[in-house]
């Protein structure tokens, strides 16, 4: 599938289309560009019966079937399509009484634009089981789909056990990112409510990355009496009288921090002389897991003013005073070498999140 055919099928959505009018005109090219064959009804049943937990029956809108070992054909995946708007949570939750108890491990929700994509056999709710959301109007990242529907719904592929792994490490990481982003707003409140080392090691390290030279800590501290607000106090609860003040954080004490000195990936260790050497080995290891990865990785760590990778020198910094500080990865790309340990932990657990590896889990730092 190419990004020209979504493109061109993206436009039939400019209109206002029924269900059926979405099924024909977007649901159904899809699928044929997927090598579903829906003259076949031993792999593709439109309108598949199901029996349903209270005794009814209902059907589903498509039933994918593949052959499973001993030639049973057995269903794998379900979709549901609806009009347009109406990708809803009562939806989702029809989706999954159809596929109750029936084994089918991929289910599909999807007005055309919209397509979500959720593993039936997964933990929790119905709405905690999707590993993947695609939105093709509005959305620039149409290459991207395209590539995750020949890897997720092309007939050769679906009944792989490698892609059901796969969808189940996009879901943990998913997950993960959600607890973690559920966690920012209590986070943030601490950082501003005693600064600390925590605020202002973040300021130092993104200033020198940016310029090359760090800032001293009463620049950074004055700038956050200076401009960061208050926070404001729980509902409930009276907010205390006065400027909240920010002390310079105490001077550092006992051990130094452990360097980072290479990585542990499946159980298979590797190890490095430094923590930019870490990171580079990182990022080459899953390039040649995935030959797409530079391309997203990049995107993801890209700046206004530099770039973490690029495939020429000269793309890395706006400054060309910066270029000495660069090395060329040896696989059609150069990475800017102007970090420090915590940028470089950052963007390890950036690759990690672009790989879909679980970091502390699947791979973990070797520090000493």
């Amino acid at each position: 599938m190419t990004e020209k055919f979504l493109e061109r099928l993206r436009d039939n959505l400019d209109r206002e289309l029924n269900e059926a009018q979405i099924k024909m005109a977007v649901i159904l090219p899809i699928l044929r560009a997927l090598d579903w064959d829906d003259t076949n009804l031993d792999e593709f049943v439109p309108e598949y019966s199901v029996r349903l937990p209270d005794g009814t029956h209902g059907s589903v809108d498509y039933a994918l079937f593949c052959e499973e070992p001993g030639g049973i054909m057995s269903p794998m995946v379900f979709i549901e399509a609806k009009r347009q708007g109406n990708v809803t949570v009562s939806g989702v939750e029809q989706v999954f009484t159809y596929a109750a108890n029936r084994g089918v491990p991929f289910l599909i929700l999807t007005d055309g634009n919209i397509w979500n994509f959720y593993l039936s056999m997964a933990a929790g709710i119905p709405a905690q089981r999707r590993f993947h959301r695609i939105e093709l109007k509005g959305d620039d990242r149409l290459a991207d789909h395209a590539q995750f529907l020949d890897q997720y719904l092309r007939k050769g592929r679906v009944g792989l056990s490698e892609t059901r792994l796969d969808a189940e490490a996009l879901l943990r990481n998913d997950q993960q990112r959600r607890v973690a982003r559920d966690a920012i707003p209590a986070v943030w409140r601490s950082l501003l409510e005693s600064p600390g080392e925590s605020l202002t090691g973040l300021i130092t390290d993104a200033v020198a990355c940016r310029c090359g030279f760090s800032p001293t800590l009463d620049d950074v501290t004055t700038f956050l009496k200076e401009r960061v607000p208050s926070p404001a106090p729980p509902i409930g609860v009276a907010k205390p009288p006065g400027p909240v003040a920010i002390d310079p954080p105490p001077p550092p004490s006992g051990p130094a921090e452990p360097r980072i000195r290479g990585f542990v990936l499946d159980g298979e260790s590797t190890v490095t002389k430094s923590a930019k050497e870490t990171l580079i080995e990182i990022i080459k290891r899953f390039q040649r897991l995935d030959g797409m990865f530079m391309e997203r990785f990049a995107l993801r760590t890209s700046g206004r003013t530099r770039r973490l990778v690029a495939t020429t020198r000269d793309q890395l910094y706006d400054k060309r005073e910066f270029d000495k500080y660069s090395e060329e990865l040896n696989n059609g790309w150069w990475i800017g070498t102007n970090l420090n340990q915590a940028l470089v932990r950052r963007h390890i657990v950036t690759a990690c999140d672009v790989k879909g590896i679980s970091f502390g889990s699947r791979l973990t730092l070797i520090e000493r």
